[in-house]
């Protein structure tokens, strides 16, 4: 289904643009049978209001877009009109088509998906941040020293001056210890006390302590 007319936006006498008509959306909608009890983004539905609530508060549907993804959900765009407008506002020439309309109307989805990527970034970063402390805490800082400021049993460098390449060499080397075969080139003949937390910490482990040490040692 395609938007089907144009919109034609209004205009204050002090020049100022009053939109008679509103866009809201929502994308990847399971059901059609629940949308219009879903609430609806964008626009003047704000994630607040349903289209019950925008008929309440004075709205008519002005026009409908449903487009399906390739999960089979659904995308809906919904134009309102405001039934209320005060006649002291006069009709322009201004009319938006439908493809302006649609074009505007992808902007801002982009515009929103790529918000939506910094703000999931953003939250991955702080949930590595807050991992990589709870595992240097449990597993190093006895050890290592609040910020890996020590030479831990007088055998290893200072972690907070390891970058995370150097970290990947120890741990490994800190794994494949032979004990039978006396291989000392870890540890300082301690490498025995090591190789538990070592073999007990993953590629990602190792990432996110090394970036907490460098969050706090800056």
């Amino acid at each position: 289904m395609r938007l089907l007319k144009p919109l034609t936006l209004t205009l204050l006498t002090s020049t100022a643009l009053f939109a008679q008509t509103t866009m809201c959306f929502k994308e990847n909608h399971n059901s059609m049978s629940t949308i219009e009890k879903t609430k609806l983004d964008g626009g003047e539905c704000k994630s607040i209001y349903n289209i019950k609530d925008m008929k309440e508060n004075g709205w008519t549907v002005d026009d409908i877009k449903i487009t399906t993804t390739n999960e089979g959900k659904y995308n809906f765009i919904y134009i309102f009109k405001d039934s209320k407008s005060s006649s002291n506002f006069v009709t322009t020439n201004s009319n938006l088509s439908s493809e302006e309309l649609e074009a505007r109307i992808v902007k801002r989805l982009e515009a929103k998906k790529e918000q939506e990527k910094k703000e999931q970034e953003i939250e991955r970063k702080i949930k590595a941040k807050e991992e990589g402390k709870k595992l240097y805490v449990n597993k190093c800082q006895s050890c290592h020293g609040q910020k890996g400021e020590l030479n831990a049993m007088n055998a290893s460098r200072p972690l907070n001056t390891l970058s995370y390449e150097e970290m990947q060499i120890a741990i490994n080397a800190y794994i494949s210890y032979d004990r039978d075969n006396d291989d000392e080139r870890y540890g300082n003949g301690r490498a025995i006390i090591m190789q538990p937390y070592a073999a007990s910490t993953t590629e990602e482990d190792l990432k996110n302590i090394s970036n907490y040490l460098k969050s706090i040692n800056k």
